[in-house]
């Protein structure tokens, strides 16, 4: 075994610290739903020391675990590596010959990391994919069989962890076997540039544990998590104590229970990945059409265009308790777009109608948006980059392509962000739905990109193309017939009808019956109409509601000879009362500046000074004069104060 060196270059005490974090874990969680294609290199450590270390080459199995459980979108690649490069599987080799290059990897050599390291960074693209890491496994210190090789190594470890670092490339280093207990070895600096995460075996769990961790933790693999054993789901068999032998995992084969465990695979899936492992070690996993892809830790079920309904996997384990299973469904759609054009006339006014005014209109387009299946049968495997050739089609056609997945009851009521021509929206799926409605004045054509934020799969959205809005025109405005011509001349008759009216109105003799006066015997008397003259000061003496009422002055001087009313008076004034027989009480011109008074009220009392008005006769008020009015509601009463005008009032009318 090669002795592991000490680093040489001691890190500070603040990154001490960080390395030994009781968690023996360090960087920043990642979060979010797994949407689009990343790259992951694993860079394995071949040394002589990984036989004593990794007996039974669970590496190389937690290296096909992990590869076998990504979504069929990921690049992935490895390097193999030990005082060369022993091993290079790049992104995109075939399955079967991924599987051949790991079974010819052997341990043996010195631990030449910085080449490895190297050799992993040129392996990305230049694809900038959202995710982007190194899972490094290793047993020891870098170690060449110089000082000068060494330093040599060393320094382009250096370099290339900067190099993944602009690159935007995490490194996560699982510490395997007992020899790498000292946070500080130069090994580690890997992980502390590029702010990755370190994970310790035993410490962190097992290498098939880690690298779940390292999946679900750092690279938020999506899915939904299944009830893979315990209580209720291991079922013993008789004929199951020689199926396996779980590799290091000590149990007796009478130990060995078989477990069934039922997923239910989702509506317009383009492809399931269905993967369980166990610490304790699996064998023996089946999945009726389906291909399964074991190791000694784990089994994952891949099925290229699932019917929907039931998968049932079988498989053994000696504790079904610790086994863990996750369902990754796998998408292949594009956003759909129906757009019904209609029309909503504005009201408008009568006045509007009357003068012919045409009508408004406004125009809408009311969309309707899905996402639909377009994988089909014959659709590429996304995952031909080292798992597709175990892909198997369960539904043997494309019977699902077209299908809308958000009529799977598991969408409904989800929120679902969106774009429609470039702006942004937030919609509910209802229905298998979304509904939008726009202004299509300026809308020719629409275009849909819908992003899905679901932490429980994977989704390939495809652009959609543009929809163009079938429009009509606008309806024809019928004008009603043009009757303004007729309607001038009429006017123009009754215009002339009322003044002749007017005229004959002021020329006319009001004939009134006059109350009898001092010196006048009480017969009717016939009087041309005269001029109003001086003015009217009134007082509410009490009212119903016992408000305060302030005085007002009403002018009857330059106002035209005709019949007035109180509660005419009352109303210009700003002074309101129910219909209590103000409207009764008439006024008219008098001869010799007088105002004749009339009560033609039910229910008033109408006083001239101390005198009580007789109903229907006249009564002349001079200047000076007061009338006193008690009205219907028998809580209600004020005073009238004729008066005359100063000659400064007269002026500024």
């Amino acid at each position: 075994m090669i002795r592991f060196r000490k680093a040489a270059v001691i890190f500070t005490t603040a990154v001490l610290l960080i390395f030994c974090v009781t968690e023996n874990i360090r960087g920043e969680e990642k979060s979010g739903n797994i949407s689009s294609s990343g790259e992951i290199i694993f860079l394995l450590d071949t040394s002589a020391s990984m036989n004593a270390q990794d007996r039974d080459r669970e590496a190389i199995d937690a290296i096909r675990q992990a590869v076998y459980s990504l979504p069929s979108d990921y690049r992935v690649g490895l390097v193999a590596y030990n005082t060369d490069i022993q091993t290079v599987i790049v992104p995109g080799t075939p399955a079967a010959q991924m599987e051949e290059m790991l079974a010819g990897i052997t341990y043996t050599g010195y631990t030449n990391a910085g080449e490895g390291l190297a050799q992993a960074v040129g392996l990305f693209s230049e694809s900038g994919a959202s995710d982007r890491c190194i899972v490094m496994l290793t047993d020891g210190e870098i170690d060449m069989p110089d000082s000068r090789a060494r330093e040599a190594s060393r320094a382009l470890y250096s370099e290339a962890a900067l190099q993944a670092r602009e690159r935007g490339v995490r490194m996560y280093i699982v510490a395997i076997g007992t020899e790498l207990s000292d946070p500080r070895l130069h090994i580690f600096d890997g992980a502390e540039v590029t702010d990755g995460a370190i994970y310790w075996e035993g410490q962190s769990g097992s290498l098939s544990g880690i690298m779940r961790r390292i999946l679900e933790e750092r690279l938020s693999l999506p899915g939904a998590p299944l009830a893979a054993g315990g209580a209720g789901s291991a079922m013993p068999s008789e004929s199951a104590g020689n199926a396996f032998a779980a590799g290091g995992s000590g149990h007796a084969p009478s130990e060995i229970s078989t477990v069934v465990l039922n997923a239910a695979i989702p509506k317009g899936a383009s492809r399931v990945r269905l993967a369980i492992t166990s610490e304790e070690g699996i064998g023996g996993a089946q999945a009726g059409q389906a291909q399964v892809i074991t190791g000694q830790h784990f089994a994952v079920v891949e099925a290229v265009r699932p019917p929907a309904g039931t998968l049932s996997v079988s498989y053994q384990t000696p504790d079904p308790a610790s086994a863990q299973a996750w369902m990754i469904p796998e998408y292949d759609v594009v956003p759909t777009i129906s757009a019904a054009y209609r029309i909503e006339e504005l009201s408008r006014s009568e006045k509007e109608i009357k003068r012919n005014v045409p009508p408004e209109f406004e125009h809408y387009a009311d969309l309707e948006l899905t996402l639909v299946d377009v994988s089909g049968a014959d659709s590429k495997n996304a995952a031909g980059d080292l798992s597709g050739e175990v892909s198997q089609d369960l539904s043997g056609n494309a019977a699902g392509k077209g299908a809308n997945i958000w009529e799977d009851e598991r969408f409904e009521g989800m929120e679902v962000s969106f774009t429609v021509n470039g702006t942004p929206y937030t919609g509910t799926i209802q229905g298998g739905s979304i509904f939008l409605t726009l202004r299509a004045e300026a809308l020719e054509t629409v275009t849909a990109a819908v992003s899905m934020a679901d932490d429980g799969a994977v989704y390939r959205i495809r652009e959609a193309d543009p929809v163009r809005i079938e429009k009509f025109p606008d309806p024809e405005f019928e004008p009603l017939p043009d009757y303004r011509p007729l309607i001038a001349i009429l006017c123009a008759l009754a215009a002339c009808l009322a003044g002749l009216f007017a005229f004959w109105m002021g020329k006319r003799t009001t004939v009134i019956y006059m109350a009898p006066s001092p010196s006048g015997d009480g017969t009717k008397t016939a009087a041309r109409a005269g001029e109003y003259s001086g003015k009217l000061n009134m007082y509410v003496v009490r009212n119903a509601d016992g408000k305060d009422i302030p005085p007002q002055t009403y002018r009857l001087f330059g106002r035209r000879a005709r019949r007035l009313t109180l509660g005419q008076i009352l109303t210009s004034c700003g002074i309101k009362f129910d219909k209590i027989g103000a409207d009764d009480i008439i006024l008219y011109p008098g001869p010799d500046h007088a105002v004749i008074v009339m009560d033609q009220s039910e229910g008033c009392t109408v006083m001239r000074g101390m005198e009580i008005l007789k109903k229907g006769m006249g009564y002349p008020v001079y200047y000076n004069g007061k009338i006193t009015v008690s009205f219907d509601d028998e809580e209600t009463e004020m005073e009238l104060h004729y008066r005359n005008l100063k000659p400064g009032e007269r002026e500024e009318l």
